[in-house]
């Protein structure tokens, strides 16, 4: 008999799903405070009346949470999860009010927060990305494949990708459902409902990226990044040598900052000054590993970013507050320019061993 699982088969593009959630929330939340900043934080009501955008967050929540059970197939998904991070992003926005008794919107600690709740999110989906599967989840995504095709929604290159995802499982299920539903995806009364794929499915969009941002154009922006840090690094090591001289520069009690507040304790501007030397030396070292002609010198440009930007950015957002976004935003830029240049360079490596 089959082992039943607690709460179910892990959804096959479940993680796609969560990135558009992760994306909603951090633009929700970026949004939210240019908006604010910009607009001088109006009140939405009047006398005692204030609607706070939280109560949004909950109602797109909810809609949210109603859509997968009302509606069938991958765009209820997909609007679901965007709705969700709209929801977590104008909710968690005003977490300040939740944590003080004053309902302080700009309570310090409610920047590091909201961007470590990110983290979280992030952490989460990386962890689900590694995590293969079994023959069991393999069989409900042909199932879900079966009602996009059932809706006409399906495309033959991701009918493809499912079915060999099915027979590398292996592992038939008992009584051979998952033959009988493979048998039914691959039939003629399927192909006669197959789309044309868009343009990530089909290619087209990568083949697109790669006329418009050429591999030696984004191999220069990555120097670029990493020379940067390396700046940075330089600046943050005369900071440290200042402080070590005179501690009292790094109270941050006189900044005018209307209302925002800054904490003024000084350690937290020593460790953020301190991760961004590590930052520049692993961002230096990669720089000299790819003047030594060495293929790891992107592994440790990777290594370089991640850790700006989980605990460089995380420090940044305390001391700084939301003046940090700008960085964090350059952060995760250049972060998709060393992974996706990894890719490209690995698939030039590994195409001339396909051909021998």
């Amino acid at each position: 008999m089959t082992r039943r699982k607690l709460i179910g088969a892990r959804r096959d593009r479940g993680t796609q799903y969560l990135l558009i959630t992760i994306a909603s929330f951090a633009v929700t939340v970026a949004a939210t405070r240019w908006y604010l900043d910009l607009s001088g934080y109006p009140t939405v009501g009047g006398g005692e009346l204030h609607v706070a955008h939280a109560l949004w967050g909950g109602l797109a929540l909810v809609v949210a949470a109603i859509l997968p059970l009302l509606w069938v197939g991958h765009r209820s998904l997909v609007l679901s999860a965007l709705l969700a991070g709209l929801g977590v992003g104008l909710f968690i926005d005003e977490v300040g009010k939740f944590l003080t008794t004053s309902t302080d919107y700009f309570f310090a600690p409610a920047a590091p927060i909201i961007y470590g709740s990110l983290l979280l999110l992030v952490l989460l989906w990386l962890l689900l990305r590694r995590s293969s599967g079994d023959a069991h989840e393999a069989t409900h995504a042909v199932l879900d494949s079966l009602r996009d095709g059932v809706d006409g929604r399906l495309t033959a290159e991701e009918r493809e990708r499912v079915v060999n995802l099915r027979y590398e499982k292996g592992a038939p299920l008992e009584g051979g459902i998952d033959a009988q539903l493979l048998a039914v995806l691959e039939s003629q009364a399927i192909d006669n409902r197959l789309v044309t794929a868009g343009p990530l499915a089909s290619g087209k969009a990568r083949l697109w990226l790669e006329r418009w941002l050429p591999t030696r154009l984004e191999r220069w922006l990555v120097y670029a990044g990493l020379l940067l840090s390396v700046f940075t690094a330089l600046f943050a090591g005369v900071g440290l040598l200042g402080l070590t001289l005179a501690p009292e520069t790094a109270v941050l009690q006189d900044l005018d900052a209307g209302r925002i507040e800054f904490p003024e304790e000084p350690i937290w501007t020593i460790l953020g000054l301190a991760v961004y030397v590590f930052t520049g030396v692993t961002a230096a070292i990669a720089l000299v590993l790819r003047v030594r002609g060495s293929a790891r010198w992107l592994d440790a440009a990777l290594v370089a970013v991640v850790i700006d930007l989980v605990v460089g950015e995380l420090l940044a957002f305390y001391a700084a507050q939301f003046t940090a976004l700008t960085s964090a935003v350059w952060g995760v830029i250049l972060l998709g320019l060393v992974v996706d240049l990894r890719t490209r360079e690995r698939a030039h490596i590994d195409a001339p061993e396909a051909q021998t």
